[in-house]
């Protein structure tokens, strides 16, 4: 019988992979979510029972392996130590314990874990490694190691283990089946596409169909139910068949405007059109586009808030929070900043910007430090236009003046292209810009760009499509509104043309999904604000009309907000939907 002593300060472990082999009974399914155990563990200062704790145990483990450990480290890492040690049976006085499906290989590396993560160190798992680990690890409960393993194992999910793992996890460990579920949510159009969603059993694909948060096309959602019950018999769909009759198009939904759906669902992503100008002043509706059913939708932001009628305005998502700076309230031209936690949904003021803009072109920036700020770039301040730059600092709440631009630039666009801010066209108060400017944050400096557009813009939008490649769209050339589009490569020095628009605009919002699918809304089509909606498919270069807003509007800002707890307050989808559950 092989015997080993286990060194509670021995912090270099060396291990021999091994399998657990034996399936653990119910009451390894681990269901706490509390604090570490490392900060959990209290022990008593009664002198008995510190000299209990101090003392040895020997283990006698799978294939009659041994080891001997101090009773305090597994009382200290593991709940299933803690309780065996502090119980008032005989049992807990033993000098050897019998634990018949963990190996001392495993033991070993799991206790060695919580270990590392003291002395700041890391480990490094495979997969494979995690997955033989969390039966061990669930069993003696080690929580530490349950969350580490839990982690390790996310991160490498894909479509073709995620099923899999799923099925092991409802053995093993609730909180990873719980997290494993939902990247199945996540990832569910990548399982329908691959086929593998169809060695799902009948009542997964039940929930997962009634879930609000089920990423699927809705032109999908009947062939995914059509093809899995001919994958499967009669006998083993006969549930499924029942509940797709009865919620199939049993009333008109958003969602189900073009197929049949089970229920509306909560998009992944949305573009909220923030502010603007109607023809009643400034906008009050905020409208958030459901990228499911291609349909804008008022949303109401029940919380207290600032006022926010703004349009020429400045707007960013960063990390969880929604920023607003400068921009026009139909009397006054603004300089304040206001913040919006999309995660504790209040509102406050940030530091005002040293200058009035509205007119002003921004965009965010990330340095080498992962730290995001936003540059705020001319606009008019109520009597000049401006050629000053703002650096707004996220974490602290503060903006820096940076150095000006050579060139005065209200209503311009700003992008971020090669690591460096590109500002484009705009108006100085007597002429139209076609050229562009490069800022370089790590120098402060400005450098015109070798080559301007192709067409003098003000009132145009830029977006980023790739680190080296941006697209400036629409604008006003001092004649009429602008239907063109122009795309800008840096890696060539060239602006090559791009499809015409359906609707000639100035002033508009614009946003970017996937980088290759830009949508425009609203704007001024020369002879009034308009509430057209299109969007441009670069990957087939075409443009097309979508469903319009609510209410025409120009000078509005579109913000892309992706996978955020947040869209569950805009949409406001209820999870109890009307379907029927039962037959």
């Amino acid at each position: 019988m092989d015997e080993t002593y286990y060194d509670v300060n021995n912090n270099n472990c060396s291990f021999i992979s091994q399998t657990a082999t034996s399936p653990p009974p119910n009451t390894a399914i681990d269901n706490t979510f509390g604090e570490s155990p490392c900060k959990r563990a209290r022990f008593s200062n009664d002198s008995n029972d510190l000299h209990w704790l101090n003392s040895n145990v020997r283990l006698i483990l799978s294939n009659d392996e041994e080891m001997i450990i101090s009773r305090r480290i597994l009382s200290n890492y593991s709940n299933y130590f803690k309780c065996l040690f502090s119980s008032q049976f005989n049992d807990s006085k033993l000098d050897f314990y019998r634990i018949r499906i963990v190996n001392s290989t495993d033991l070993h590396y799991l206790l060695t874990i919580p270990r590392a993560f003291e002395n700041g160190i890391k480990p490094e798992l495979s997969l494979q490694r995690a997955i033989q680990l969390i039966e061990p690890a669930a069993y003696l409960q080690i929580d530490i190691a349950l969350d580490y393993l839990t982690d390790v194992i996310c991160q490498q999910l894909n479509y073709n283990n995620i099923i899999r793992i799923f099925h092991l996890s409802l053995l093993y460990h609730t909180h990873l089946a719980f997290r494993v579920w939902q990247a199945i949510l996540n990832q569910f159009q990548m399982l329908v596409n691959s086929n593998e969603y169809l060695n799902l059993n009948e009542d997964e694909l039940i929930f997962l169909l009634t879930d609000k948060n089920l990423n699927i096309r809705s032109q999908d959602e009947k062939r995914i139910v059509e093809n899995w019950r001919r994958h499967h018999n009669s006998l083993n769909s006969a549930n499924l068949a029942k509940f797709s009759l009865m919620n199939f198009a049993r009333k008109v939904m958003p969602d189900s405007t073009k197929y049949e759906v089970i229920r509306n669902r909560q998009p992944r992503n949305a573009i909220i059109a923030f502010g603007g100008w109607s023809s009643r002043g400034v906008a009050q509706k905020i409208e958030i586009f459901n990228t499911r059913c291609d349909r804008w939708q008022t949303c109401t932001f029940n919380y207290e808030i600032p006022t926010i009628k703004r349009a020429y305005h400045g707007n960013e998502i960063v990390d969880d929070k929604l920023i607003i700076f400068g921009g026009f309230g139909g009397n006054s031209h603004y300089q304040t900043t206001l913040l919006f936690d999309l995660k504790k949904k209040d509102w406050k003021w940030g530091k005002n910007m040293h200058d009035c803009r509205c007119y002003v072109s921004s965009v965010q920036f990330k340095d080498s430090q992962g730290s995001t700020s936003i540059f705020a770039c001319g606009g008019m301040n109520g009597t000049n236009r401006l050629n000053t730059v703002e650096r707004y600092d996220v974490e602290k709440d503060m903006w820096t003046e940076c150095s000006s631009m050579a060139f005065h630039r209200s209503d311009g666009a700003n992008t971020l292209i090669g690591g460096k801010v590109m500002s484009v066209g705009g108006f100085d108060g007597r002429n139209f810009h076609s050229n562009a400017e490069l800022y370089d944050p790590n120098t402060n400096q400005w450098q015109m760009l070798g080559r301007g557009m192709r067409t003098r813009r003000t009132g145009c939008s830029a977006v980023t499509i790739m680190d080296q490649v941006c697209l400036v769209v629409g604008g006003f050339n001092g004649s009429k509104r602008l239907d063109s589009a122009e795309m800008y490569d840096l890696r060539e020095g060239i602006w090559h043309p791009m499809p015409l628009m359906h609707c000639g605009r100035s002033n508009y919002g614009i946003s970017v999904i996937d980088n290759h699918i830009i949508h425009v809304a609203g704007g001024f089509d020369g002879q009034a604000t308009t509430k057209e909606n299109e969007r441009l498919d670069l990957r087939v270069r075409h443009w097309q009309a979508l469903p319009d807003l609510n209410e025409p509007k120009s000078a509005l800002r579109l913000l892309h907000l992706n996978d955020h707890s947040f869209l569950d307050d805009l949409f406001n989808i209820p999870d109890d939907f009307d379907l029927v559950n039962e037959w």
